[in-house]
């Protein structure tokens, strides 16, 4: 009876020992996840939950909201930055893994308002006989360099209506209306010089972009509706067609056409500064 009452004793203690062993071996969960912003709409971010070792998952959007789903969307309400975190919970404890975000909604164009610069890359200017068609000439990689006093000309939208235009001191000069006796950097001349008031107007149903004032222009100053200086007089406004107006990274991509004459279509590429 006693060996019986012994061996029981032992029996217990080993199961209640095993249990023991078993709650204490479970491993501490680890919180992580992915994100990827919806190609459609900025404001929509699709989370992915690759945390290990836990069954529990509360997510923390930044926004006020949250969740328990395993791999959430969240829709934000407005553009900003957001500390998202994530906290993964076992029976061994807890983690919490967080990031910071940025969310950017779909571009209008009051985000128009900003300072332009042409694009530093080989098309950015291109001219053809249809509409984004560069087949009779386009800036190349070398005419980026040569015409660095042209790429750092900078074009100002303002919140106001104004537009401004500064050169620097130099830009790029054409000898066929702009006295010089070949295309090269020099002074700025006038009425393309900057010095002018000017002020602009876009138009989200037609989908352009107005500037008003003798002297107003974005990209090569003789390209108008009109036709290409010196075959017409300087305008009193130019309106520039918007065909593409798009987030590029941290900054923000512009691509303006104007059809100067039948058949002779200009294209203008600017990034925002």
């Amino acid at each position: 009876m006693k060996k019986f009452i012994l061996s029981t004793f032992l029996l217990i203690t080993m199961i209640v020992v095993s249990c023991e062993d078993d709650e204490s071996t479970v491993e501490a969960p680890t919180a992580r996840f992915t994100y990827i912003v919806h190609q459609d709409d900025g404001l929509i971010i699709n989370f992915t939950n690759s945390s290990l070792n836990a069954d529990i998952y509360i997510w923390d959007f930044g926004d006020g909201s949250s969740s328990a789903e395993l791999n959430p969307n969240h829709t934000y309400e407005a553009s900003g930055t957001y500390t998202v975190s994530l906290t993964a919970t076992n029976s061994g404890g807890s983690d919490v893994a967080s990031e910071e975000i940025e969310v950017t909604g779909a571009l209008t164009y009051a985000d128009l308002v900003d300072t332009w610069k042409v694009a530093p890359e080989a098309g950015a200017l291109a001219v053809g006989p249809t509409q984004g068609d560069g087949s009779w000439w386009s800036l190349s990689e070398a005419d980026v360099t040569t015409r660095s006093c042209f790429m750092d000309d900078k074009y100002t939208l303002g919140s106001d209506g104004s537009f401004f235009i500064a050169m620097d001191g130099e830009t790029w000069l054409e000898a066929a209306f702009q006295g010089v006796d070949s295309d090269q950097c020099g002074t700025p001349v006038a009425p393309h010089d900057g010095s002018g008031s000017y002020t602009y107007e876009s138009n989200a149903f037609d989908a352009t972009l107005t500037l008003s004032g003798e002297g107003a222009f974005m990209g090569l100053p003789k390209a108008n509706n009109n036709g290409e200086l010196p075959n017409t007089d300087v305008p009193t406004s130019i309106t520039y067609t918007i065909t593409e107006f798009v987030r590029d990274g941290a900054g923000k991509r512009l691509v303006l056409d104007i059809e100067c004459d039948f058949g002779l279509w200009w294209r203008f590429t600017f990034v925002s500064q």
